[in-house]
């Protein structure tokens, strides 16, 4: 686990109460350097000022013109992209398995449904941050290697698949 106090956070949140809440949680929990963009198009000058470590994006359902699902596949995709392979925490309000899938599907590290105490937060970052799974690149997926794979190939050698 990470020093609270060395994580860079770049938080990128359209609805700005969520953003300052989010901001204030983490810094609850002793993170000092977290940064605030509102849309995709702030992101560059921001990885740059920001060097952060992890990015925590607001995404507000499972729509492909949500903005923070946006942001995922742009930071993800992008050839442009300033850290394609950034650890990225997805916050949402939404717990419904579409938003979840469009989330994970995307590339997110990590899901935290808001609001969340600071802990949970911090928790998460962490994990994203320490995430040991390969970053894989296929034409249909960009990102760490979900979860469920290793149980999926657990499941196929028990039985004898």
């Amino acid at each position: 686990m990470k020093n609270a106090s060395d994580i860079n956070v770049l938080i990128c949140c359209n609805v700005a109460g969520i953003a300052f809440t989010l901001r204030m949680a983490l810094r609850g929990a002793g993170i000092r350097r977290v940064f605030l963009t509102t849309t995709s198009e702030q992101l560059d000058h921001a990885f740059a000022e920001a060097e952060p470590h992890v990015l925590v994006v607001y995404v507000d359902g499972d729509s492909d013109s949500d903005d923070g699902l946006a942001t995922l596949r742009h930071v993800r995709r992008a050839l442009d992209s300033p850290q394609p392979r950034i650890p990225i925490v997805a916050v949402s309000q939404r717990r419904d398995l579409a938003t979840i899938n469009a989330v994970m599907n995307a590339g997110a590290h990590e899901y935290v449904l808001f609001p969340a105490s600071g802990e949970v937060l911090l928790k998460r970052v962490n994990m994203a941050c320490a995430s040991a799974r390969p970053f894989i690149e296929t034409p249909e997926y960009v990102g760490p290697e979900r979860k469920n794979a290793d149980v999926s190939r657990g499941a196929l050698a028990a039985t004898g698949s």
